[in-house]
């Protein structure tokens, strides 16, 4: 099953879909044909993850058919981009925060001295947040 990027004859909307299946278009109740374009299928989800503007995907059609070594460089400048996006998104994720406010602006240190509990646990460490003060276990 191979998959392909297409576009309909009528409205111009631009998509992926198995060369297998139905061939009609009918998202936009247009009963359009789908046309196949010289788009690789990979290089649609990048350009996806950019932009899903419809005439953002058919200016990079475009392109590829006008010019393969300016649209190859475009692709090559995208695929950084979403990658560094991805990076980001990894290590925000790692990023320590809030549980309260969401601050990433923490400090870890052991627990007090407490005249209620006096050295009961304060050997153990903690999470304290610097914007509110939030305390919590890490």
């Amino acid at each position: 099953m191979s998959r392909i990027v297409v576009k309909c004859d009528k409205c111009g909307e631009i998509g992926a879909c198995d060369s297998s299946s139905d061939l009609i278009h009918r998202v936009n109740n247009c009963n359009g044909n789908f046309i196949e374009t010289s788009l690789p299928y990979d290089d649609f989800w990048i350009l996806c993850d950019i932009s899903g503007d419809n005439a953002f995907l058919q200016a990079m059609v475009d392109l590829k058919e006008k010019d393969p070594i300016e649209y190859q460089l475009k692709m090559s400048q995208f695929k950084t981009q979403v990658q560094q996006q991805k990076n980001n998104k990894a290590q925000s994720s790692n990023t320590v925060k809030c549980p309260k406010c969401g601050s990433t602006n923490i400090t870890a240190g052991q627990r007090g001295y407490s005249l209620l509990t006096g050295f009961i646990g304060s050997g153990s460490t903690v999470n304290r947040c610097s914007k509110c003060g939030h305390k919590w276990k890490p």
